[in-house]
């Protein structure tokens, strides 16, 4: 794995998906937030390097589990399971310790399923563009 490559992908995916995030959260659906779990995203900052620690590790592990192949229906799919495994078990927790709504907590964990699928293509199609230009290469 070429750090280059990771990098790429790893700032590709996480802007992908911040990006995502603060449409949905803060125009598409931010009175449903607000009025769900009063939630207010003000420190963009931190969310953003978030954004890049997920991406980073949905770099890793992509190239750990799709051996980088580059093909975008099977990054939607790592991206999909990456979204649940990130957000429903965490929601699921803050339902109990803080009284959220169960019905919040699915809408939510589908809503990541949505946008961490998301960040899954745009490190398949990194990866595959890498490869698809190495094999170039080394044809010449």
């Amino acid at each position: 794995m070429s750090i280059k490559i990771f990098s790429i992908a790893t700032l590709c995916a996480g802007i992908t998906m911040w990006g995502l995030a603060g449409v949905w959260h803060e125009v598409i659906t931010v009175s449903f937030y607000t009025r769900e779990v009063a939630a207010e995203h003000e420190g963009i900052g931190i969310i953003f390097i978030a954004y890049l620690i997920l991406a980073a590790l949905m770099v890793y592990l992509y190239t750990i589990i799709n051996n980088g192949n580059g093909r975008l229906g099977e990054g939607l799919k790592f991206g999909a399971v990456i979204g649940l495994l990130w957000v429903f078990p965490h929601e699921l927790a803050m339902a109990g310790a803080h009284g959220e709504s169960i019905s919040y907590v699915f809408k939510n964990a589908a809503w990541h399923v949505v946008e961490q699928g998301f960040g899954g293509i745009v490190i398949a199609f990194v990866y595959g563009r890498s490869n698809s230009l190495n094999r170039k290469s080394q044809c010449s």
